[in-house]
């Protein structure tokens, strides 16, 4: 089954790199106007640096030429990294929901 997956993740490569740095490039513009130009990252909330961190290090992946990207585990990893970025993409949105969604003066 494993050798099936990897045929059409090799058929289908270009496609899928390509659907990931989209929507790593969206998560990046996300993080960056939700919570650096509202003002929350300057209290003190560290959840975004991480959620942005995922996301730029998915993008370092996908930029530098490796013998191994055309690799099934290696769009994995990447994939599980930017699954990360989400979840504290979203502990950023809850927190800051409960906060009142205020930007500081």
């Amino acid at each position: 089954m494993y050798s099936k997956i990897e045929m059409s993740y090799e058929k289908y490569m270009v496609i899928y790199w390509a659907n990931l740095s989209r929507f790593n490039n969206l998560m990046i513009i996300l993080n960056i106007s939700m919570f650096f130009l509202s003002g929350l990252v300057s209290r003190g909330y560290y959840y975004t640096f991480y959620s942005i961190g995922c996301c730029f290090l998915v993008a370092i992946l996908a930029i530098i030429p490796l013998s191994f990207i055309n690799r099934l585990w290696f769009y994995l990893v990447n994939l599980l990294m930017e699954f990360v970025g989400i979840y504290f993409f979203t502990a950023s949105i809850i927190y800051w929901v409960r906060n009142g969604a205020q930007a500081s003066v």
